[in-house]
């Protein structure tokens, strides 16, 4: 795949993984309560396990931040983390130092600001999402107060704002086909080398054997992703570019290298003691080269391969050129060797 040329690209297919517990809604007593979801297919309506779409954007940031940091592209302080914080810019914006630096003029500003100022320091942070930190490039970043202070705890200035990042990746539920997936509860005690009785066991510090039960699902579940690799660097505001070609690449490059990681690698809730057997991957990529996108047809439809390619040809035929093409994946092998070639 020529990511020069490569605009806009969609992946859809059926991650296959077994024995997972990657995204539980909570516990009730001493049982982990799996996330389900309803869904309709072919008008009959199935309960099955799923995956948060927050949960698949983690993954992909995380991996994401790694290979920031591995290759020297700009971070901001909560994302050049072991655990990335998803306030990301958050921490530079409370900070007047950084704010000077990077929008000279709030130098002079104090108090609340006027609307003229607001105006201003709107743009410049628009340019600033694109531009200063890789990550809040591509997973965006809601922007409402600007309160910089010089670590005394006292606001230099105020700017009530509004500026939304808009993520450059779309990620739906990894929802379980229905009639493919099951989830098993499973039994745990912790158990001490010195019987301690029932005081100990009852007792806040947990000596004795603590029983519960916790979930594992097996299924072949359906994932959706889209990524806007054109927006990379792209201010929505000013309408342009706030990064060179050469760092558009990279930043292109990094985006898809670590959507292969997430399908190899996906560290989830409770994978200290269940991490998944991920067991394949089949499906498709889309890529556009010119502004029209990349289309998708949900996995959950045992059709959607046929699908997908039908909408790639009329897409093709409505715009009279070859900007969109369709490339089955058979295993994720097939996936990371395209999404890194």
């Amino acid at each position: 795949m020529d990511i020069h040329k490569v605009k806009n690209l969609t992946l859809v297919g059926r991650l296959s993984i077994n024995l997972a517990s990657l995204n539980n809604e909570g516990t009730e007593g001493n049982a982990t309560q799996p996330r389900t979801a309803t869904i309709v297919d072919d008008g009959e309506l199935y309960t099955v396990p799923v995956i948060s779409g927050d949960m698949l954007k983690y993954w992909h940031v995380k991996h994401l931040c790694a290979i920031a940091q591995d290759r020297d592209l700009p971070l901001s302080e909560n994302n050049a983390r072991k655990n990335p914080n998803p306030n990301r810019l958050k921490a530079e914006l409370a900070n007047h130092e950084w704010v000077v630096d990077n929008i000279p003029d709030s130098e002079e500003w104090e108090g609340k600001l006027n609307s003229d100022q607001k105006d201003f320091l709107e743009q410049q942070l628009y340019k600033l999402v694109a531009s200063s930190c890789a990550v809040t490039d591509a997973h965006g970043l809601l922007i409402t107060e600007v309160a910089p202070s010089k670590g005394d705890g006292e606001n230099i200035f105020n700017g009530s704002v509004a500026v939304a990042r808009t993520s450059r990746i779309q990620t739906g539920f990894m929802t379980g086909i229905p009639r493919k997936n099951a989830t098993g509860h499973y039994f745990h005690a912790k158990y001490v080398s010195k019987r301690t009785g029932i005081k100990s066991r009852e007792s806040t510090g947990g000596e004795g054997q603590n029983i519960f039960t916790r979930p594992a699902t097996s299924a072949d579940f359906a994932i959706v992703i889209n990524i806007d690799l054109a927006g990379l660097g792209f201010n929505d505001a000013a309408n342009k570019y706030e990064i060179n070609e050469e760092q558009q690449q990279k930043r292109k490059k990094a985006v898809l290298d670590a959507m292969s990681y997430t399908l190899m690698n996906q560290p989830g809730a409770n994978s200290s003691q269940q991490f998944p057997h991920i067991m394949g991957f089949e499906g498709a990529i889309v890529t556009s080269s010119n502004l029209s996108p990349a289309p998708s047809s949900s996995p959950i439809k045992d059709n959607y391969l046929e699908t997908l390619e039908s909408l790639v040809s009329n897409i093709n035929s409505m715009n009279g050129d070859e900007s969109a093409e369709f490339h089955t994946i058979n295993s994720i092998d097939d996936a990371v060797s395209f999404l890194s070639n």
